[in-house]
């Protein structure tokens, strides 16, 4: 039996700025995502066809469960077979350890993982160029996972550009805290909140050649949907706000509810995880990791 086991790494918006409102009624932003060494592990086994059990079976293991008839891992299936004309036969274990709309695209990245896995076990049926076709239809971040490296998002946030080598080595010498509060958001709920009220929320987009030229990453996190989650979520205004009196530049990622913060000290991160862990008590995701560059 054929098999590969694969990282579905997650990722977080060094920062995400809204900069107005297109004509096509999407939002224009312009962001830097950078992929973390932390994510779900997927396994794809090629099983040999049977009439008594279905073409695809997936188990989900962990605290995270997605809908099982309705995710990324079964619309990239769906999108490869419909694709190649392939009738796949796979057994997928998924051991998912990035919650559920914490805004560390791990739908996208389960989606993107699946497109590899499945093009290892039916010898590159698929191009690039179909695979970037199906990314597109997975979701907003598909198209980052296929290079999944550090990229500048800009526009509707699908338009991407690799960054320089300079600024991925000096992201590697960095740590960064990955954390998740009980609540999820949805993206659409994120957006359709800033539509109604943009002005108060609108942050003008940074110099981005004088941002990456910064030899202290610490200080660039930036969201324009922070304060927006803020207003209904305050404990966790409550909380940044203890962090940054302390020295730390917390942020939440994309327009989910997760956190991060990001440090060259791995011990002083473990100290926010300290002071996360007494606000907050047990929460789905706390964790240090480093960036992949």
């Amino acid at each position: 039996m054929r098999s590969i086991t694969l990282l579905s790494n997650g990722k977080i918006n060094l920062f995400f700025s809204i900069n107005g409102l297109r004509s096509d009624n999407y939002c224009d932003v312009s962001s830097i995502i950078l992929p973390v060494r932390f994510g779900d592990r997927l396994t794809f086994a090629k099983v040999n066809p049977s009439p008594n059990t279905p073409p695809v079976s997936m188990a989900f293991h962990g605290p995270f469960q997605p809908d099982p008839l309705h995710n990324t891992i079964r619309k990239a299936i769906d999108l490869f077979c419909e694709k190649t004309k392939i009738n796949v036969t796979l057994k997928v274990d998924v051991h998912k350890r990035i919650p559920l709309g914490s805004g560390f695209a791990g739908g996208s990245s389960n989606g993107i993982a699946t497109l590899r896995a499945l093009n290892f076990l039916y010898d590159n049926a698929l191009p690039l160029s179909g695979c970037v076709q199906i990314a597109e239809q997975i979701g907003i971040d598909g198209s980052f996972f296929i290079q999944n490296c550090p990229q500048l998002a800009t526009e509707r946030g699908d338009i991407l550009s690799p960054l320089a080598q300079d600024f991925c080595k000096k992201l590697s010498s960095y740590h960064v805290l990955l954390f998740v509060p009980t609540f999820s958001i949805s993206t659409q709920w994120a957006y359709d909140q800033w539509k109604k009220n943009p002005h108060p929320y609108r942050h003008t987009g940074p110099d981005i050649p004088q941002l990456l030229a910064t030899h202290d990453l610490e200080n660039i996190p930036h969201n324009d949907f922070q304060e927006l989650i803020f207003n209904h979520h305050g404990a966790m205004k409550l909380l940044f706000e203890k962090l940054q009196k302390m020295g730390y530049h917390p942020c939440i990622t994309g327009s989910g509810s997760g956190g991060f913060i990001i440090h060259r000290d791995k011990n002083f991160l473990e100290r926010a995880q300290s002071i996360i862990g007494n606000h907050w008590g047990s929460i789905p995701l706390s964790q240090i990791t480093t960036f992949k560059v």
